[in-house]
């Protein structure tokens, strides 16, 4: 089982395994997460969890993943300077213009 130190906020602070005769952890709740987690951000709100994750803190995770999945990857960085070699190499030979 899982005990959860939470903030002020209701966020996560901690997590502790409990077993056996293992005290709970005084401040700790044992409600299990959902899973699978269906939050980026669990918030215990003291009846539930809930999505803690904010508007505008969802917008920035969303736009540095699309960032991430935009950036070329080794072998396109490559092949791009590659063909840019073979395009100076050509202009220099006078091969085009």
């Amino acid at each position: 089982m899982l005990a959860f130190k939470l903030d002020k906020q209701g966020f996560i602070q901690n997590r502790y395994l409990i077993g056996g005769d293992t005290p709970i952890p005084t401040g700790c709740i044992t409600v299990q997460l959902p899973q699978p987690l269906p939050y980026v951000k669990p918030k215990w709100n003291g009846n539930q969890w809930i999505e803690g994750e904010t508007l505008k803190e969802r917008q920035e995770r969303e736009a540095e993943a699309l960032l991430e999945r935009l950036k070329p990857t080794k072998e396109e960085i490559f092949k791009a300077e590659l063909s840019l070699e073979i395009l100076i190499t050509l202009i220099d030979l006078k091969v085009v213009r």
